[in-house]
């Protein structure tokens, strides 16, 4: 090892150029798989979590009482979903997020807390909280005294009981961190979802039997069928059978994973293409020392003491970068128009540093095993490949973004605010007198050129969804639309062109039947070109709606999706939009002027829409970065390798080359010679790396958005003749020192 040091000594450029190729490489392996355990394998929070199931199933609160008696599992639980609450404190009010859970919810998880101890069955009618470490720090101040503090949640007084640790992980995944859990107030008909700790020794398979055949006595065969489905609640397999968004996400990180150990492997091949070059210029020593006694082993030693330092300097160097990039995401602020808060924990743990010692080992193992090819040109050809699958993978993503990007999403969210006004407990946030006072607060505010409201954001996720057909017939399709409920001027006020019919009135709210507004989308599936204006639609089998207006698709889930049917029809609440007159951020203070002065008791949330937008397009910006990142990292370390092994190529054929320009072969025929054989292994290797691209990309068309095809062949065909044209552009200069060789020196050097 003290060889190895000092031969590196003697070449500290070469010891530079592989550390920190390595360190890129190492520390982005590291950091994305420690992206990819928090995103999507960051399991629950629980003790032996493979013991745990989830029931998909809605139950009422008396079937989850009988189930529970029936013993099916060791223990069985609830919660009853996630809400925001009406938080009273002191002479204000804010909003928290809140979730209602059995008493016996952290029981059957077996976590506890990291200050107190959480409510159990035991205090069953209690009105005990627990809350997380994030409410604790963030808004109660790190409070030592924090147990047995009063909350008072939509008019309840209850007592903090516990405080969670900072590294808990909520049931709601993907970040989501209520901020407070509290006994559920349930009635005989509330609805609840389940979760089961399964009896030792029964596996999940033997207890669904026994659950279904519990189901099927209590609702017959139709309920069991709904009922009966028990879902691991974490693991790889919870995450691999999921659907929908999630799966999606499954999708995505585990391709992102193979990008990063993809750009560990070009790090890893390109340390040894400098290895194996360095060798070629150390024959003659090399010789000597066999001369001398030395056997093979001995000299090999030499070489692999000086790969594994160089492993060793590069892991260090590379954990080191994984801690600030781990660092600064811990930080990056996920934007939503709820503010609902979410939380990732890239934390240093056991898992984490195997992970790293795993793939520290791997890149010694190709660092010391690569050099010992003859040829080191084999294995261009496979970082060419890589590079080439790396780049494609990031240039759809880049293209997905910006299309999503200059798409836009139908309405005008640069000069809209969110005035979401939660009225204290036993005050109804639809009553039409106190909407009013607010409305005419805001109106008056300088700035403020139309109010509105809505019961439901867009871009925030999921939308209520309902059937409706024609009502002039039986032969009318049945269609699944979006079903959403807006206040007066909604569409003007959004910037939503109306291409038929009129707005919503304040009016509308009383008339029968009801008025609605469809989207294009939707008009064009029930009334092809006929216009629609007055026809009567029917809605879930009981509403008649009548058509008063026709407006554009605007985009309402995703920015990503494509045109989907939606309708609208009255609903006036507290969740108020507004439309400004310029930088919506100028109007926050105002408004909360203007609205605490009619209501001084209401919970007030203001926030610009542009947030609604900036977290639809949040993911997709994240995935463009990252991949991005890693494809033009893992082109410059290809091109890296690419100059060090035509180097190593150039230099073995330097009598050759010396040969040639002594029979008369001009400077231009040599650098040609000199090109050719690098060329045409770049030239497979990104044949190779386009096939591997098309088959690699396959899976991920479902993550696309709407507009953006997988196969557009003006992007294989850039990506392809960018990795030719800056691959030649490293080849050149160890192709031209090829061509100046001195015929007379080469001979002599021989």
């Amino acid at each position: 090892m003290r060889y190895a040091i000092r031969s590196l000594r003697r070449a500290p450029a070469l010891a530079v150029v592989a550390i920190v190729s390595l360190a890129l490489g190492i520390a982005a392996n590291v950091t994305v798989y420690s992206m990819v355990r928090e995103f999507v394998f960051a399991d629950i929070s629980a003790y032996r979590l493979d013991r745990l199931v989830r029931v998909d199933a809605g139950l009422t609160y008396d079937q989850y009482r009988q189930f529970r008696q029936a013993g099916v599992f060791q223990d069985l639980a609830f919660d009853t979903g996630f809400h925001d609450a009406y938080w009273q404190t002191g002479d204000h009010a804010e909003i928290a997020w809140q979730m209602d859970t059995s008493p016996n919810f952290f029981e059957v998880l077996g976590m506890g807390p990291a200050i107190g101890r959480a409510y159990s069955q035991a205090d069953e009618g209690r009105p005990a909280a627990v809350v997380s470490y994030g409410f604790w720090t963030r808004r109660l101040h790190s409070d030592p005294g924090v147990v047995g503090r009063r909350l008072v949640l939509n008019g309840r007084v209850y007592t903090i009981a516990a405080v969670l640790p900072r590294d808990y992980r909520s049931v709601m995944g993907f970040g989501v961190s209520p901020e407070i859990y509290a006994p559920a107030r349930v009635d005989s008909k509330q609805r609840c979802r389940p979760i089961g700790r399964l009896r030792d020794g029964v596996s999940r398979s033997q207890a669904r039997v026994e659950w279904t055949a519990v189901a099927e006595r209590l609702g017959g065969l139709e309920f069991a069928r709904r009922a009966s489905v028990l879902k691991p609640l974490g693991g790889f397999e919870a995450h691999a059978a999921s659907e929908g968004d999630p799966r999606l996400f499954f999708i995505f990180f585990v391709m992102l994973l193979g990008v990063a150990g993809a750009l560990t492997l070009i790090a890893c091949s390109n340390v040894a293409g400098l290895l194996l070059a360095r060798g070629a210029g150390r024959q003659r020593e090399l010789a000597i020392r066999r001369a001398l006694g030395a056997g093979r082993w001995q000299i090999a030693r030499l070489v692999v003491a000086e790969a594994v330092l160089l492993v060793t300097c590069g892991s260090a160097a590379a954990l080191a970068v994984d801690s600030n990039l781990r660092g600064w995401l811990s930080h990056v602020p996920w934007p939503n128009a709820y503010g609902v808060p979410i939380e990732f924990h890239f934390e240093s743990d056991r898992a984490l540093l195997l992970y790293a010692l795993a793939t520290a080992f791997a890149a010694m193992l190709v660092c010391s095993l690569f050099p010992a090819l003859s040829r080191p040109l084999n294995f261009v050809g496979l970082q060419v490949a890589l590079s080439v699958l790396l780049l494609t993978v990031g240039a759809l993503f880049a293209r997905s973004f910006l299309h999503v990007a200059r798409t836009g999403p139908g309405f005008d969210a640069a000069h809209t605010m969110i005035a979401a006004v939660h009225p204290a407990p036993g005050q109804r946030n639809y009553d039409p007198v106190w909407r009013e006072r607010l409305v005419r607060a805001v109106m008056q505010v300088p700035g403020v050129v139309g109010v509105t409201s809505t019961d439901t954001l867009p871009l925030v996720g999921e939308m209520p969804m309902a059937t409706v057909r024609r009502a002039d017939g039986d032969t009318s399709p049945v269609l699944d639309v979006y079903s959403l409920g807006e206040g007066e001027h909604y569409f003007s006020t959004l910037g939503i062109r109306l291409l038929r019919g009129r707005d919503f009135e304040l009016a509308d709210g009383e008339r029968k039947p009801v008025p609605a507004i469809i989207n294009r989308t939707l008009a064009r599936r029930l009334f092809g070109d006929r216009d629609p204006i007055g026809a009567r639609l029917i809605r879930e089998k009981q509403d008649t709606l009548e058509i008063v207006g026709v407006a554009a698709d605007t985009k309402l889930r995703t920015l990503g999706e494509g045109d989907m049917p939606a309708i609208y029809t009255p609903d006036y609440n507290g969740q108020l939009l507004l439309r400004v007159a310029g930088d919506p951020a100028l109007w926050i203070a105002p408004l909360r002027s203007a609205l605490g002065a009619v209501d001084d008791t209401s919970a007030l949330d203001i926030r610009p829409l542009s947030d609604a937008l900036e977290g639809a397009m949040f993911p997709m910006r994240i995935a463009s970065t990252v991949v991005g990142c890693l494809s033009g990292l893992g082109l410059v370390l290809s091109l890296v390798g690419l100059y060090a092994s035509v180097s190593f190529a150039v230099r073995r054929r330097t009598r050759e080359m010396g040969i040639r320009a002594a029979l008369g072969a001009t400077r231009g025929r040599i650098l040609v010679t000199a090109l050719r054989d690098g060329l045409k292994i770049v030239m497979a290797g990104t044949a190779l790396g386009l096939i591997a691209a098309t088959a690699a990309i396959r899976p991920l068309v479902d993550l696309l958005p709407a507009g953006v095809t997988a196969w557009d062949p003006l992007m294989f065909a850039s990506v392809g003749g960018l990795v030719l044209l800056t691959a030649a552009a490293a080849t050149l200069a160890p192709a031209r020192r090829a061509a100046a060789v001195d015929p007379s020196v080469a001979l002599r050097e021989e």
